[in-house]
């Protein structure tokens, strides 16, 4: 089942992850927002290993091109993601 909630990365930033919907197939929708005002939103797949499609960003609620985190695939992995 999918998960939401806040955690903390391995870099001690804290990380609220929000389950959106199920994907077609296998996998799902998550919106990822860090304490400084970040914000991802994320298509994980299970197929070869659960891909990770950042879908869009923001900063402080405005559309934003931020880079992925290095702490993302931590996230990720943590979470279960089933159809």
């Amino acid at each position: 089942m999918p998960q939401s909630g806040t955690m903390e990365v391995w870099n001690g930033t804290e990380v609220e992850v929000d389950h959106i919907k199920p994907l077609e197939g296998r996998g799902a929708r998550f919106d990822i927002e860090a304490e400084d005002g970040r914000k991802w939103r994320v298509d994980v797949t299970q197929a070869q290993g659960g891909d990770i499609e950042i879908v869009t960003t923001w900063r402080d609620g405005q559309l934003a091109d931020l880079d992925e985190p290095d702490w993302l695939e931590d996230v990720m992995g943590r979470l279960t993601v089933t159809a």
